[in-house]
């Protein structure tokens, strides 16, 4: 059953998610979304037939054998009383022998069958914590330190399922108190470059170090808190605002420096349109009161997030994805400002993040082909310098005049 239950609950959460509202209405999926749930359910009353008649077919079996093997037991009983002159005690002793036995089979192959059941049921939480949990005993501390140094030898990654690598052979260092850009097309490894960084996934091959010990040897929940992130896709949860930036109980929530990380983050305009302020519920999911922000809010949102947590790294995940390219350098400027001193890493498909970052590494088909400073790289004439006179273009006014704000600051002049 639990393939049409993942199914069915898919149905349920697109059916009832407010995200996919517009599409199912402009489109008019109404129709053909409950095509697909009918198919569903029908699946699931298939398969809920097919289960209850494969345990009639076990009942009637279980039972039909117990019938017989009683009906054989008090036959042989029976011709013994009469033919071979056994006493009424004796007759009394093997009945409830036979029936205690009898029972005692039943029961140990049910139990059986039952640690079968639950072993079952346990796996795919047995492997993901022999996988997946830290060892107190072989865990050590983090380093007490605000200088944080990371380097990739020779790491590799590959998806489960997937023949080729994600991310092949990469050398590269992320020195402490150092920016890095990095850039590249759709599929070139960034995302995944990033989730190793944060640990979210182990690599394949080769090693991360930090400070020069392995990053597998100190625990998960300890070495998240060393990073403030901030990803494309930002979750919104249905809770106030001052909760989705700290992430903690109201109570535990310093509100002042909510409001601060807000107006450093650029939504101070959105934050003196609302009536409760910071307290101010999000979505309508368990309030009918609460708003919803539009993509580009969110993630000064989720920038505001990452001012709170004042993790001593940075990352950016491309999260200017729904901000126009003047816009996403105006906010990378001023949170370049913000951060001041800390460890940064910035991804993003547009290069007017490049300029200001100590060092920028461009990755190609999951492997890193270039790498140094804005000016090296264009003096190189390579791939990154191509993708900059691409996106150049998008710079210029309709008399081909260059945006002095955006490329004076942002780029050097083509």
């Amino acid at each position: 059953m639990a393939p049409v239950w993942r199914k069915r609950e898919y149905m349920v959460y697109t059916l009832l998610n407010f995200d996919a509202a517009k599409d199912i209405r402009l489109f008019g999926m109404k129709n053909w979304l409950l095509g697909k749930q009918h198919d569903i359910l029908s699946e699931k009353q298939d398969r809920m037939l097919y289960s209850k008649n494969l345990w009639i077919y076990n009942s009637i079996f279980a039972h039909g054998m117990l019938v017989l093997s009683t009906a054989a037991v008090y036959g042989i009983l029976i011709f013994t009383f009469l033919g071979r002159d056994m006493s009424i005690g004796d007759f009394t002793l093997y009945v409830g022998l036979s029936t205690t036995f009898t029972s005692a089979l039943t029961n140990v192959l049910n139990n059986i069958g039952g640690f079968k059941q639950n072993s079952l049921k346990i796996d795919d939480f047995r492997s993901f914590i022999d996988l997946d949990m830290d060892r107190e005993e072989s865990c050590i501390n983090i380093p007490e330190t605000d200088k944080y140094k990371f380097e990739f030898k020779n790491v590799s990654y590959r998806y489960k399922g997937q023949e080729g690598y994600a991310l092949k052979n990469l050398n590269i260092t992320l020195e402490a108190g150092k920016k890095l850009a990095v850039v590249g097309l759709n599929g070139a490894g960034k995302t995944t470059f990033i989730k190793l960084l944060l640990r979210l996934y182990d690599p394949t091959e080769g090693v991360i170090l930090l400070n020069g010990i392995d990053i597998r040897k100190f625990r998960r929940n300890e070495y998240y808190k060393i990073f403030s992130p901030v990803f494309q896709n930002v979750e919104i949860f249905a809770f106030s605002m001052a909760e989705n930036i700290s992430m903690k109980k109201t109570e535990e929530t310093d509100k002042e420096l909510v409001k601060q990380c807000i107006e450093k983050a650029g939504l101070k305009e959105k934050l003196d349109t609302l009536e409760k302020g910071v307290d101010t519920e999000l979505l309508k999911i368990l309030h009918d009161d609460g708003i919803d922000l539009s993509g580009g809010e969110r993630q000064k949102l989720a920038l505001a997030k990452a001012l709170y947590k004042n993790a001593p790294v940075i990352v950016l995940d491309e999260p200017t994805a729904a901000l126009d390219a003047l816009a996403e350098y105006r906010l990378y400027k001023s949170f370049d400002e913000i951060i001041g001193g800390k460890t940064a890493v910035y991804i993003s498909h547009r290069l007017s993040s490049t300029r200001f970052c100590d060092s920028i590494a461009m990755f190609k088909e999951g492997e890193l082909i270039e790498q140094g400073t804005h000016e090296e790289l264009l003096a190189k004439g390579g791939a990154y310098a191509e993708m900059f006179e691409i996106q150049a273009q998008y710079y210029k006014d309709e008399n081909g005049d260059e945006n002095m704000e955006l490329r004076g600051e942002a780029a050097v002049n083509v």
